[in-house]
């Protein structure tokens, strides 16, 4: 579950940025709702919430725990079907449904069965029994589950190698996942019913893609992070952010890329909005960023504030939430100075305008946001003693 911290990009090479105005806000306590150590992703099914986790035993299953909003657990389901299965990213559907994506073993054929012959064992010595050796989980699969946990369709594509999934993004057209394979980044959709396309590699081991948008137009839009030349983009920083749009026909159309000297920058998450956010890193300074991005790619507020530099972000109307990991007082945010890093999440209007703030001393590290109208916004994050714990505005 852990991940490499990455550095973001906020400025777009030769693009001026609008940045937030400035606004004084008193800091709120976040609820939390419930310690959970089993979940490492969280989604909202409807009036559910979902956390998704991996458990390990003699093969590893994917564990789906439902709760309510204040925490209290309704069902719990295991997707197991006898091989390994790890679960990386999660993502609803407009129906309801939950959409897991990760990677999995073959199922192994049952061999037909041979005589055996008796050995002759004059000293009566056992023999251990010998362990099977577990397959590599060499096949991106995706799972379709019910907003109860049902398992209702398993979809994998064989690979040559194991695959990380690093996010999923779904709507009504389909599914599309960002991933690497043998330290080469690829993007790749597949339709309701299961049937992958082609997949597309871009860049080397240089480039990583955290970040996938589906847009209703049949385009995709990518985020991450390159130190490489990627469409005739050349690198300009000690390593670049990078937005980068996938044509309706699964072609690269657009790099554009997010860059300053001697700075390292990524973007890491990004939701529905084109709302991104990220790390900055220049020296020994880092950053947290905010931006908001039109469909063209180009910036229309940001904000940056000093972190830790992991971060989340979601939009819930026209309010946009963005959650970090922040080891000092923040201008603009009244009551806001932590003794030890501590997670704070910040509101934007729809112009970028800070207004709202929450804290919590009790939790560190952001791991995502999700929001629905019937439940707002929601949270799944590391507390300070190493545990997993939701959370929700007060």
């Amino acid at each position: 579950m852990k991940r490499t911290a990455l550095f973001l990009a906020l400025l777009l090479a030769g693009t001026s940025t609008a940045v937030a105005a400035p606004k004084s806000v008193t800091v709120k306590k976040l609820t939390l709702i419930a310690v959970n150590q089993s979940a490492e992703r969280l989604v909202i099914s409807g009036k559910t919430l979902v956390t998704v986790g991996n458990t390990d035993g003699a093969n590893s299953n994917i564990l789906l725990t439902g709760l309510d909003v204040s925490g209290v657990q309704l069902w719990q389901k295991t997707i197991d079907s006898g091989v390994d299965e790890v679960a990386l990213a999660a993502a609803t559907d407009p129906l309801g449904n939950i959409w897991l994506a990760g990677a999995s073993s073959r199922v192994t054929p049952v061999e037909s069965a041979t005589v055996q012959i008796q050995a002759e064992n004059p000293d009566g010595v056992s023999n251990e029994p010998i362990t099977k050796l577990r397959e590599d989980m060499n096949q991106l699969t995706l799972w379709k589950v019910s907003s109860a946990g049902e398992l209702l369709a398993t979809y994998s594509s064989p690979q040559s190698a194991p695959v990380l999934v690093n996010a999923i993004s779904v709507n009504s057209s389909g599914i599309s996942i960002v991933a690497t394979l043998q330290e080469k980044p690829f993007v790749v959709s597949a339709n309701a019913q299961g049937v992958f396309g082609k997949p597309l590699s871009i860049g080397t081991s240089k480039t990583t893609l955290n970040a996938i948008v589906r847009h209703g137009d049949g385009t995709l839009s990518l985020f991450g992070a390159s130190s490489e030349t990627l469409g005739g983009k050349k690198l300009a920083g000690v390593r670049d952010g990078v937005l980068i749009k996938i044509s309706k026909t699964g072609a690269l159309a657009t790099v554009v890329r997010s860059s300053a000297p001697k700075a390292e920058r990524a973007w890491i998450s990004a939701d529905s909005t084109l709302a991104l956010t990220g790390s900055v890193k220049s020296g020994k300074v880092v950053e947290t960023a905010f931006t908001k991005f039109t469909t063209a790619f180009a910036p229309t507020w940001t904000l940056r504030v000093p972190s830790l530099g992991t971060s989340a972000v979601i939009s819930a109307g026209t309010t946009t939430y963005g959650a970090f990991t922040s080891n000092s007082a923040v201008s603009g945010i009244v009551g806001w100075k932590p003794a030890t890093p501590s997670l704070l999440m910040i509101a934007f209007d729809g112009k970028g305008v800070l207004s709202n703030a929450f804290g919590s001393t009790e939790l560190l590290e952001p791991i995502s946001l999700v929001y629905s109208k019937d439940l707002g916004v929601i949270g799944l994050a590391k507390t300070n003693s190493q545990t997993l714990s939701l959370f929700k505005l007060p």
